[in-house]
């Protein structure tokens, strides 16, 4: 059959893919000169097992010839019609243009599909070998095509096929540093790059191994730091020397089985054979971690693990001004039961009446006839009276031997200290009733204190004042979102001029002294494109210095001088988007806060009143002792 080739579709170091003319669905790969006869028997081979069935990958179908030489120049494949490469997906500033309806549970999913579709190259007795962000396109939908299967290590019949090319980045610790055509791939290897993968789609691009070195001297290149197993995430970090980079998301923010595989998949024990997660393991985590996503309760466009102590994407954006992690769509919906009636709902608020002062518990006290004196204040007045009877007697007597004198003084004295002792001394009996009836007066006290508290109206009068405050902002909200829309239109030169910085991305750009393990750091750090490079940022980074940020916001410059503001361009409608929806959640949580204290109204008052005409049985426990106290202090001569 002859195949006749149309236009480019793409370029890569080993060959160009062209259209096939009259079939729609089939790309060709055209080899360049020296490399096809390498090829030949991996991809007759391949084409002979028939692997094309598979969904998942764009293996080869039919082998192509030179119809005038009859040299092998390539083959045909399915192509990957509508669809990207994976790190347009996870990266935020690409994911804007590239997948702008996009949420964190697609990325979740297409995740698992990316597993699944690693699971099923192992299944055919092939390894990929060269796991990188440009061998997966990814459609809208979430689903995956794998391409690049004519580098994947085959083995059949007993004889392998290797994959003689690799990725550092996506290159496990075990084999960095050595030459890939020697080594013989195997799962594990494989379950390392699809780790990486995994990570830098739920980490918003941040790669596993770039992070704050808190070792001496500079930080090692990124080479060392995966075969050191220095994940900077890891809980290791004592070990590691690495810490995140600061304002993403930890490993706290995942379902704990997610945290651990990555734990696996990037440290020690994940060199050992089968010791990383493989590609069905990812199928199980992923499948249910996408159970345990929620709506975040500040921003309708923003998902995260219900087991995240906050909202990562939320602290994100806070901590970048400027930056979105997911592009917000006015439709958004949101979270809660049946639509509410503002009216109603004010007119419900404003309808509970006010259960008016708090009265004098005294008030409302039984009315009792005035107590007699304990028979313990009783006892405690006579036992005082005994003791100034005793004291004056033993005045009188030792004064009389004093008087005396010769031998009697000693005795005298001692008398006369003994009545001091009397007449200034309380009886044990007194000091104790004394106590006991302060005591029950401080009780009453407090009894008091606390009806005025429950039975008041203070609560009552606090929560209306926060629901006429609740009413004002909502009913200001209106006014709010045309003013932030007219906002727009005033900011709208640096509205455009981000957009215009984005397109330049820092993995394309050509700085001095910013090479590839440098734009690896940079991107973890969250500094993606010329929007992003700011001086203090870089400089922030370890390793990192002045002439390096100085290179950067050259370029961004560079890049600033080719904007050209449009003054009659209209505002992005993604822009306005985000206004509408931010109002919109606004809203939605100020009248779900307005029903809860309406209720809470609602119950402030009733709790007031109940607590009026309900009387706790304690109150007048206390009242009583208190009169009994007042009683026996008097009798006891005490105020």
């Amino acid at each position: 059959m002859t195949v006749r080739l149309g236009s480019r579709l793409g370029e890569g170091a080993e060959g160009t893919v062209l259209d096939v003319t009259g079939a729609a669905d089939l790309a060709a790969k055209i080899y360049k000169p020296g490399l096809a006869s390498e090829r030949e028997g991996k991809v007759v081979a391949m084409v002979d097992a028939r692997l094309h069935t598979n969904k998942f990958v764009a293996y080869p179908i039919d082998a192509l010839f030179d119809m005038r030489t009859n040299a092998f120049v390539g083959f045909t494949m399915r192509k990957a019609r509508d669809r990207k490469p994976v790190h347009e997906l996870y990266s935020p500033s690409s994911r804007k243009t590239a997948f702008p309806s996009a949420t964190f549970p697609l990325l979740v999913r297409t995740m698992c599909n990316v597993a699944r579709a690693m699971a099923s190259v192992h299944a055919s007795g092939c390894v990929i070998g060269d796991v990188n962000h440009s061998g997966v396109m990814v459609a809208p939908d979430g689903t995956v095509t794998l391409i690049d299967s004519d580098s994947f290590q085959y083995t059949v019949s007993g004889r392998s096929y290797p994959c003689k090319v690799g990725t550092p980045d996506f290159t496990p610790p075990e084999l960095q540093g050595k030459p890939f055509a020697g080594v013989v791939r195997t799962a594990n290897h494989d379950a390392f790059g699809l780790a990486v993968l995994v990570f830098m789609t739920l980490f918003m691009n941040r790669f596993p191994f770039s992070g704050r070195f808190r070792g001496a001297g500079e930080p090692p290149p990124v080479e060392s730091l995966i075969a050191d197993f220095r994940f900077a995430y890891s809980s290791r970090s004592a070990a590691t020397q690495m810490e995140p980079p600061p304002h993403v998301p930890t490993l706290a923010d995942l379902p704990l089985p997610l945290a651990d595989a990555f734990e696996r998949a990037f440290g020690p024990v994940g060199a050992g054979p089968s010791g990383r997660p493989s590609a069905a393991d990812w199928i199980t985590l992923l499948d249910c971690a996408e159970a345990d996503l929620v709506r975040c309760n500040q921003s309708a466009s923003h998902h995260h693990f219900r087991q995240a102590p906050s909202c990562p994407w939320c602290r994100m954006e806070r901590a970048f001004p400027g930056f979105v992690t997911f592009v917000p769509t006015a439709s958004a919906a949101f979270a809660g039961g049946a639509p509410i009636d503002l009216g109603q709902l004010i007119a419900a608020v404003r309808g509970v009446p006010d259960p008016g002062p708090v009265p004098d518990l005294v008030t409302l006290m039984p009315k009792q006839p005035d107590p007699e004196p304990s028979a313990a204040a009783k006892e405690a007045r006579r036992a005082r009276s005994g003791h100034r009877l005793g004291g004056a007697v033993c005045a009188v007597a030792g004064i009389a031997l004093f008087g005396v004198g010769g031998g009697t003084v000693l005795f005298g004295l001692v008398l006369l200290a003994v009545a001091c002792g009397l007449v200034f001394g309380t009886p044990a009996t007194f000091d104790a009733a004394g106590t006991k009836a302060k005591a029950a007066k401080a009780e009453w006290e407090t009894a008091r204190k606390t009806f005025e508290q429950v039975a008041g109206n203070g609560t009552f009068l606090k929560t209306r004042q926060d629901a006429e405050t609740l009413i004002k902002q909502v009913q200001d909200l209106p006014g709010e979102e045309a003013r932030k829309i007219a906002g727009l239109e005033a900011k709208s030169r640096e509205l455009q001029l981000r957009r215009h910085l984005e397109r330049f991305k820092v993995a394309q750009a050509k700085v001095s002294g910013v090479g590839e393990a440098r734009k690896l750091t940079l991107r973890s750090f969250g500094i993606e494109t010329a929007a992003d490079v700011e001086y203090s940022r870089i400089t922030a980074i370890k390793g990192f210095g002045p002439s390096t940020a100085n290179n950067l916001v050259k370029w961004r410059r560079a890049a600033e001088a080719k904007f050209a503001f449009d003054p009659g361009k209209a505002v992005d409608p993604q822009d306005i988007a985000a206004v509408k929806a931010k109002i919109g959640k606004t809203r939605s949580d100020l009248v779900t806060r307005l029903n809860q204290t309406a209720g809470m109204l609602q119950k402030a008052a009733r709790d007031a009143k109940t607590s009026r005409t309900t009387m706790d049985p304690r109150y007048t426990a206390a009242w009583t002792a208190f009169r009994q106290a007042e009683v026996d202090l008097r009798t006891l001569g005490l105020t």
